[in-house]
């Protein structure tokens, strides 16, 4: 795109300059069309690259994990865990795979309150590309 815009420039130099040196009209009237579809030109590849939009989406799914042989407690984990979209961006994306755990934190609150032990568990549940 620089490239496009330094080319434009140089070419509108170009025109001014034989304009201004009394280039005759031919040659004025070429460098005028060849402006012309240079600006068309950049005007389609901005539209071009506005309209491919990429976003990168980890589906995460955040839970409670006891450690416990309750299977009360574990039913319990399993159906409260969330599910959510988060929007993240390239080199987070492709330094995580599906499976990847992303917080294991202990519950020190819960321990020093309640002796429960138990952690927080986030992990990558589905990676996805979308494009806007």
């Amino acid at each position: 795109m620089k490239r496009t815009s330094i080319s434009l420039l140089s070419f509108s130099l170009s025109a001014l300059f034989l304009f201004s040196c009394g280039g005759d009209a031919a040659e004025l009237e070429r460098l005028q069309k060849e402006n012309l579809e240079l600006k068309a030109q950049l005007q389609e590849l901005n539209a071009a690259q506005s309209a491919k939009k990429v976003r990168y989406i980890l589906k995460i799914r955040l839970k409670q994990a006891n450690f416990s042989l309750s299977i009360k407690k574990h039913i319990k984990n399993a159906v409260n865990a969330i599910d959510f979209e988060l929007p993240v961006d390239k080199d987070f994306y492709d330094s995580v795979s599906k499976g990847t755990e992303i917080v294991d934190k202990f519950r020190f609150g819960s321990f020093v309150l309640y002796g429960s032990f138990g952690d927080w568990e986030m992990t990558v549940k589905d990676k996805e590309i979308r494009e806007m």
